[in-house]
């Protein structure tokens, strides 16, 4: 039947070459790729060390340690964390998927200042739970994040020995295989996290050293 509809078979073919990569892409991301990702950037020390907030997931799939050092103390990389936010100063990453189309800020707003616990990242999703001013801070995503809810979203300030900062982000879930939806989310946002998370990292690094 297809041989008289050339256009549809070429169709076909073209989509199962594209199903076939892509799986093929995943495949190599989970076995080999995945865990190098994971800890972009990190010491062995610093991706087993604790962080706030490591005790409200036991045992997750995502535990994500992500590292850039920045040539600057950490009092003048802290205004940079304490700004960001949705429709606030942007997550240093792409504009058009977490600022909604904004681009982030490339200097410190003062009126942004004033982060406390129980304020909200990005509203209604991501929620302070925890501030040590110029030295760590826990996010935590609500109930109404989807397959993110309850995840911990961890930032440590350490500074170095001459001067500089080791700017270190923890991203920790466990997965939800409960539905089919869930399940196709995390195989399509594991390899896309990485992208954002360092985007972001140098992001704040670009700006704080250019400031």
């Amino acid at each position: 039947m297809l041989e008289h509809r050339p256009f549809i078979r070429a169709l076909l073919i073209f989509i199962r070459s594209w199903l076939i990569a892509i799986s093929v892409l995943l495949i190599m991301y989970f076995s080999w790729i995945r865990g190098e990702l994971m800890t972009w950037g990190a010491t062995p020390e610093e991706a087993s060390r604790y962080m706030a907030g490591d005790e409200k997931r036991n045992d997750p799939e995502m535990n994500a340690t992500r590292v850039v050092e920045i040539k600057a103390p950490p009092e003048r990389v802290w205004p940079w964390l304490v700004q960001m936010g949705y429709k606030r100063a942007g997550l240093y990453s792409f504009g058009g998927l977490d600022n909604g189309g904004m681009p982030s800020a490339e200097r410190i707003i003062p009126e942004f200042q004033d982060l406390k616990v129980g304020d909200f990242i990005i509203p209604y999703m991501l929620r302070v739970v925890e501030i040590e001013p110029n030295k760590s801070m826990l996010w935590v995503f609500e109930e109404t994040a989807g397959t993110w809810r309850n995840a911990t979203w961890s930032w440590g300030l350490y500074e170095t020995d001459d001067g500089h900062t080791r700017l270190v982000s923890r991203l920790r879930q466990e997965y939800s295989f409960d539905s089919f939806q869930d399940t196709v989310s995390w195989i399509l946002l594991d390899p896309m996290e990485i992208c954002m998370m360092r985007t972001a990292l140098l992001g704040i690094k670009r700006r704080v050293e250019g400031y």
